[in-house]
């Protein structure tokens, strides 16, 4: 009865159930382990005692929609959970604010529906269903209502005492409704002379069938049957129907190994055993591809034949205890019997002992966890922290035609045909414009001790070396696979997975397995969730693939700083975003108001998805890559195919012709060697003037795929930039979205009335660049960007405000979601802050850690180190004096400077920046700078002196008041107070 694929139709399951209360962790446990092995797909729950900040702890464990109504109190309380897998999309939610009812509007494929759990009032209260049917006869489409009516329909039916006289008024408005809104009682309906009871009341004696769906008749020749289960857990039972929708065809569901089997010793054992026995029987009668492909095949055989048997046996356990229930139930119902009566309560008593233990086991790990983390701040609190409604559930999207489908088949289809389209070579006969561009431009090229390294052959301690560094947590591929499996089984998977590696290098193709990708889809940021392009595709490859890919980035990564510009600060070792950020910033406040200057963003279409291969290899020959490593490269990128995820359905695989998939280790840095030949085209083209500062002339700046061009001259320079970059794409496959590209003209006049017609975006407020609002007046961008920020953390924090969690929980809450956020800006914005802003995150932190309640301590003791008594709240105005400070260490950096780090150079052009700060007291060039980052730096050391103090007694650092004087011998000279001629 659960959901099915039968002759493409759709089966649902519906089940209804009080369950009497599950606030406690075990009954919690106990319900959804019991929901899930009824195998329904919509539930409605009634008596739930949970408040609203309890309902994480089930949102937590089901997999999909959890809609609620809540009490303030432990009581009533009711849900619908809807399973992933069910392609609901809701249009409305109404909440009795008592928490005795939930609505929830909206459609399944093409069928419109109200969703309603009732958890009827103990008490003869007609009002109650009155409010209750006039609010849903607002609503259109059908109805399914079901729950815990507390009230027959005909008690000489539905009680086992024949009368009910306790709720005449209740039933004749009930009833009233029934005919009013052309309802029916689906069980009754298919059982019209049959006695069954739902509740059974120790207190009274008595049973009675309050518990019941209510469908629109219209639904009624959809419904296949209705039912009731035993009594068990709670003192009612649970009902379910099943509802035939309409066709649907859906895929098996993926297997994947789920990674708290290897927690297990018994479970580790009984693999290890079969994996030594497979390497041994197994040795050179096949090749090395075959057998590692045969080994992932049997053992994924061994694991699910050992995970099944385990559950097998406890669910035929509990099947046969609720049978015997069921049969005595019914035994009960004809005739009372205090012997069977007894023999009953035993039997359900063996039942919830067995349910308790099953929820206690599952409860352990995740025990041992948060008792090994504590208050840390760590995955687990992320995971519990997070919002838990992140669906990835697709409900409808446009198709081909430019309709709106909301079958999940056809959603499928639709993405499989745009990323097949995607991912089709469309540069086939570009070589020989391909050559005569790149020929133009000086390659840096590796030395020939880098080639040689990245030439060499790999090794079993490398493979070693490389699993232990691939982070855990991550979602397996196809195979099902995780990078765990290999970590517990690493002795015994690295030869036969080096000995594969060896032969597809000889062979110069992978094993299938290890060129397929499952495709799964992120909605990105602000963009509309029915047009295919809006998501984002991650490819989620095998372990083994991802081994061999991430050997090669750990390879490669230490020589990228070597070949790659430092205008290009994304994947690049020791190069951060906010480089870029306080570039923009620099020229925006050096240039501010200037004439035919400006400033473009770049937003590239798809960039990591269009990238040619034929060019990427070019590319990196030129770049001086050897055979070995470049074959490798060619291997990964031979006939790669790709399945795409959407609702729980895996299209037939594509053939991928060009792309650096995202979700690959080795990608990100493949990318920005792609494209560096793009920047090296732009500083070095005629015909494009830059914005000049000192003696740097500033053109390009770049993260990755997002792109800054700096240019003056603007009549001539962007139709050459233009035509430049189209030329680059037609071999590249690089192209860019002008309609969504932002230009930003740094004079006042010319941003209401430009020099020049462009398809940018006009940019007159400002753009968006790696998550920093630039607006054109500098004086605006620490309110248009902080402000969003403290309204974000407010509403956040008022959020998670109810959550159970302990002081230390709250304070690593603000460690690991919050801080970071700040940090970002503080790194990003050299730019001085108002004290009240700070007074404010105060006042927002505190109340979160008092949970509202008036303090214990004050912030000031917060902050300090566990030594010393405090619980090392995190004091965003030090970190902000950190930030400031912090970015004077470029100023001594022996590698080359970051581009920002020139432009403020450029404000003293007579003495190094290194020595700037030790040539006079800081509050005297406070008084001479005027450049605005400078001047932060100075503000930010004069306000907490003994920082400043710190910082000059970097190892780096001259004396404090001596300087650098070169001429015909080089000797130092003391100051006695700022400069001095010499």
């Amino acid at each position: 009865m659960e959901q099915t694929t039968t002759q493409n139709t759709l089966d649902i399951k519906i089940t209804s159930w009080n369950v009497r209360g599950m606030r406690k962790l075990t009954k919690l446990k106990q319900v959804i382990g019991r929901i899930k092995q009824l195998k329904s797909k919509i539930i409605f729950i009634q008596e739930s005692h949970l408040t609203a900040s309890d309902i994480k702890l089930v949102q937590s464990r089901w997999p999909g929609q959890v809609i609620y109504a809540s009490y303030n109190n432990y009581a009533r309380g009711v849900l619908i959970l809807i399973h992933r897998m069910i392609p609901f999309q809701t249009i409305k939610t109404i909440k009795d604010p008592v928490g005795r009812y939930v609505i929830i509007h909206g459609h399944i494929l093409s069928l419109t529906l109200n969703l309603v759990c009732v958890y009827g009032p103990n008490e003869d209260n007609p009002k109650f269903f009155e409010d209750l049917f006039l609010t849903l006869s607002t609503l259109r489409g059908s109805y399914i209502i079901g729950g815990d009516f507390n009230c027959v329909l005909n008690p000489a039916e539905d009680r086992s005492t024949g009368c009910d006289t306790s709720k005449t008024q209740a039933r004749k408005s009930l009833k009233q409704y029934i005919v009013d809104l052309n309802l029916v009682e689906v069980w009754r309906e298919q059982n019209p002379d049959k006695r069954e009871y739902s509740c059974h009341s120790s207190v009274c004696k008595s049973r009675s069938r309050i518990d019941y769906f209510l469908i629109s008749r219209e639904l009624s020749s959809k419904i296949k049957s209705c039912w009731y289960d035993s009594i068990v857990i709670s003192d009612h039972a649970a009902i379910s129907l099943s509802i035939h929708i309409e066709k649907f065809i859906h895929s098996p569901p993926n297997w994947r190994l789920q990674v708290r089997w290897l927690q297990n010793p018994d479970f580790v054992k009984h693999v290890g055993t079969k994996v030594d026995s497979y390497f041994e029987i197994n040795t050179d009668q096949t090749s090395a591809s075959t057998r590692w492909e045969a080994f992932k095949a049997y053992i994924r055989g061994e694991i699910i034949s050992y995970t099944s048997s385990k559950a097998k046996q406890q669910r035929i356990e509990m099947e046969n205890l609720e049978k015997q229930i069921k049969s005595l139930e019914i035994n009960l119902n004809k005739n009372d019997d205090s012997t069977k009566q007894r023999e009953l309560l035993l039997l359900r008593t063996q039942y919830n002992k067995l349910s308790a233990d099953k929820a206690a086991n599952s409860l352990l790990w995740l025990k041992q966890s948060y008792y090994d983390q504590g208050g840390k701040a760590g995955k687990l609190l992320a995971w519990r922290i997070k919002k838990m409604q992140s669906d990835r559930s697709i409900n409808s999207v446009i198709n081909s035609s430019g309709d709106l489908t909301v079958d999940p088949q056809e959603i499928n289809n639709c993405f499989r045909e745009f990323f097949e389209h995607l991912y089709r070579s469309e540069c086939i006969q570009a070589s020989v414009e391909r050559d005569e561009f790149l020929c133009r431009l000086q390659f840096p090229e590796l030395t020939e001790d880098v080639k040689d390294e990245l030439d060499s052959g790999l090794t079993v301690e490398e493979l070693s070396q490389t699993i232990h560094n691939i982070n855990s947590g991550k979602v397996p591929g196809p195979d099902g696979l995780p990078i765990e499996f290999y970590k517990t089984f690493r002795q015994k998977l690295l030869t036969p997975l080096l000995n594969m590696y060896n032969e597809s290098y000889q062979n110069e193709t992978l094993p299938p397995s290890l060129r397929l990708a499952i495709i799964t889809l992120i909605l990105k940021p602000g963009k509309s969730s029915t047009e295919c392009p809006s998501y984002r595709p991650i490819s989620l490859l095998g372990a083994d693939t991802k081994i061999l890919c991430k050997a090669l980035a750990m390879r490669l990564d230490p020589h990228i700083p070597l070949l790659i510009h430092n205008d290009q600060n994304g994947f690049v070792k020791q190069r951060q975003g906010f480089h870029n950020i306080r570039r923009v910033l620099n020229i925006l406040y050096e240039k501010f108001d200037t004439r035919d200057a400006a400033m473009l963003a770049l937003d590239a279409r798809q960039a990591f998805d269009r990238i040619e291969w034929p060019y990427l290899f070019n590319v990196l020959s030129r770049f001086g890559f050897g055979n070995n490593f470049l074959k490798w490269i060619r291997i990964l990128y031979t006939n790669p195919t790709a399945s795409v995820l959407t609702n729980g359905t895996v299209s037939k695989p594509i053939i991928l012709e060009r792309s650096t998939r995202q979700g690959c280790p080795l990608s990100p840095m493949l990318f920005i060697l792609a494209i560096e030949p793009l920047a090296m085209a732009i500083r070095t083209q005629t015909g494009l003037s830059g914005i000049k500062i000192g003696e740097q002339e500033h053109r390009i700046s770049l993260y990755a795929d997002d792109v800054i061009i700096f240019l003056t001259n603007l009549s001539v320079s962007i139709p050459n930039l233009m035509q430049q970059i189209e030329r680059f794409g037609r071999f590249s496959g690089y192209t860019i979205n002008n309609s969504k590209s932002s230009i930003l003209f740094l004079n006042k006049e010319e941003r209401l009335k430009p020099v020049i017609n462009t398809p940018f975006t006009n940019a007159k407020k400002g753009f968006t660049y790696l998550g920093i609002k630039i607006t054109p007046e500098i004086h605006k961008i620490v309110p248009t960007n902080y402000d969003p920020l403290i309204d974000e953390v407010k509403e956040t924090l008022d959020r998670w405000r109810t959550l159970p969690i302990s002081m230390i929980g709250r304070i690593n809450m603000i460690k690991m979601t919050i801080l970071p956020k700040f940090l970002y800006f503080f790194q990003s914005l050299p730019l001085p802050l108002p004290k009240e802003l700070f007074d404010k995150l105060r006042s927002i932190f505190s109340k979160f850690i008092w949970n509202d309640k008036k303090p214990r301590l004050r912030l000031g003791l917060l902050y300090l180190p566990y030594e010393r008594g405090g619980l090392r709240l995190p004091n965003l105005k030090l970190y902000y004096w950190s930030a400031q400070l912090r970015s004077a260490m470029f100023y001594f950096s022996t590698e080359t400077s970051p581009s920002w780090v020139n432009i403020e150079q450029a404000s003293i052009p007579n003495l190094p920046l290194k020595l700037y700060l030790y040539s006079a007291d800081p509050k005297q060039l406070r008084k001479q700078q005027r450049t605005l980052s400078l001047k932060t730096l100075l503000t930010t050391g004069i306000k907490h002196i003994s920082i400043l103090k710190t910082l000059l007694s970097y190892p780096a650092s001259p004396p404090y008041g001596v300087m650098h004087i070169s001429g015909q011998e080089e000797r130092m000279v003391v100051l006695k107070s700022g400069l001095i001629e010499v």
